[in-house]
């Protein structure tokens, strides 16, 4: 009789569905479900019984616009997700009070891992049964946990950029759409039970609140940033390669070079040389005078028609600084910028989207290479804020810092020590202050400065000091 009960109750659990909704599982088998053997039925629920690899339902892909619903628990100290679209689209399940994994709002329970964060800690105890949905229409995304609507965001609008860009280094599209659901195992007991789902009709309106997330601590953020950077090396498995083309004699090849359409200008302190880009012909150039202001020239860029250059005092005390600006044209010098507030020794600047970046160096000599940031300026060089290398590549500085810099190929920032023949691969941080360091890509030239042939993609124009040559490459 009681084994009849058992029965009967589980039947009216799997059947008691709301009206427009489908149940994914019956209570009792894991009918449309496959696994390596590692899940079972255990008292009506789903339960992860012992180590193996996800529970996919194979039955249908999951709806383009949908709501999902179940119930879930978790052992402590467990992590888990319930995956709903390609690409690790992800709602956390965790044991936010006994996992490392809490400390972060984007990465506990009801989150959109390592996306969005919930407004609120409302997760139960480990072993208690939560009450989970997830409703997505269009390009917004809704997480609820034991009642409460927790995310509710429009990926779609500005405001949340920098959060689609963190989940992107995780591979996630958020305008993916397909796949088959599946529940996670990552390596601890985890429980499901109430799975259904509904596709949401076309004439069904969502209208997204755009909730606050919970802000990340500080010390979490900084953890978040190393995970980037994981992710971002392991991306750089695609391996860059540099080739050598050619080169070209050039005696001011000593502190850098500048490119554009039809010509290159070597730099050295105080003089350029101006020269063509088909035959190495010198047809111009520019020489301080003797008592003039300009002593340690630098990087190079070409913008707009105008000859950036940036330049310092170095190895003079106090330090400064300013970005001098040619007529490429004619070479004749057309203003100084002070940028002595900014602190360092200016070695590269290069502007994107409206926005300068210039490296304020540091060296053993006259500082401390661990200071060497890159400050941002608006248009009209009003201060905005400051970015650090990580700390492995400033270790890569030795006592000397970063020579060249420039934004290339794909949208990365590329930068270069004083000696190493090594051209490194950064990306602008999703969060924080710290570059991200991707890759180190071997060159021919011993650092200093370089730039990037913006007529030709992936060309590289850099310097051997010791024989005065411009060196001409491909990296791809």
């Amino acid at each position: 009789m009681k084994h009849l009960f058992f029965f009967l109750l589980l039947t009216s659990i799997a059947s008691a569905v709301e009206p427009g909704f489908e149940s994914l599982f019956d209570g009792k088998t894991l009918n449309g479900w496959k696994n390596d053997g590692n899940w079972a039925v255990e008292n009506g629920e789903i339960a992860r019984v012992k180590r193996g690899g996800p529970l996919t339902y194979e039955k249908a892909t999951v709806p383009d616009d949908f709501e999902l619903r179940f119930d879930w628990k978790v052992s402590k100290g467990c992590n888990s997700g319930v995956y709903y679209r390609p690409g690790q689209y992800e709602y956390q399940l965790l044991d936010n009070a006994n996992s490392s994994y809490g400390e972060n709002p984007r990465s506990c329970a009801a989150a959109l891992y390592f996306c969005m964060a919930p407004t609120k800690d409302v997760v139960k105890p480990f072993e208690q049964w939560n009450e989970a949905r997830i409703i997505c229409k269009g390009s917004v995304i809704q997480h609820w946990l034991n009642g409460e609507k927790v995310v509710d965001f429009d990926y779609a609008d500005p405001r949340w950029s920098e959060a689609v860009k963190l989940v992107s280094y995780r591979g996630t599209d958020l305008t993916k759409r397909g796949g088959h659901l599946w529940l996670q195992d990552h390596g601890a007991p985890v429980w499901f039970r109430n799975l259904r789902w509904r596709a949401i009709p076309a004439d069904e309106p969502l209208v997204s609140e755009n909730l606050t997330p919970m802000p990340v601590p500080e010390a979490a953020l900084r953890k978040e940033q190393a995970r980037i950077q994981e992710l971002l090396n392991a991306k750089a498995k695609q391996a860059w390669k540099h080739e050598e083309l050619k080169r070209f004699k050039a005696e001011e090849a000593h502190q850098g070079v500048a490119v554009d359409d039809t010509h290159f200008y070597a730099i050295t302190n105080s003089a350029i040389g101006k020269y063509r880009k088909d035959n190495g012909e010198r047809v111009g150039g520019w020489q301080e005078e003797k008592g003039g202001h300009l002593k340690h020239l630098n990087a190079g860029v070409v913008l707009d028609g105008r000859l950036y250059s940036a330049h310092s005092n170095y190895p003079e005390m106090p330090m400064k600084s300013s970005v001098e600006v040619w007529d490429p044209k004619t070479m004749q010098h057309l203003e100084s910028i002070d940028l002595t507030t900014a602190h360092g020794s200016l070695t590269w600047v290069d502007r994107r989207d409206g926005v300068w970046y210039a490296c304020f160096a540091q060296y053993a000599k006259t500082g401390d290479p661990a200071k060497t940031k890159v400050v941002t300026f608006d248009a009209q060089w009003k201060k905005l804020g400051e970015l650090r290398f990580p700390r492995p590549l400033v270790l890569k500085f030795g006592k000397n810092s970063s020579s060249g810099g420039s934004f290339g190929p794909q949208g990365h920032l590329f930068i270069t020590g004083h000696d190493a023949q090594e051209l490194y691969v950064l990306d602008l941080p999703a969060q924080g202050d710290v570059l991200g360091w991707q890759t180190a890509i071997p060159i021919s030239a011993h650092g200093q400065a370089f730039a990037w042939d913006r007529s030709q993609e992936g060309v590289l124009y850099s310097i051997d000091r010791k024989t005065h040559e411009v060196i001409v490459s491909q990296v791809r």
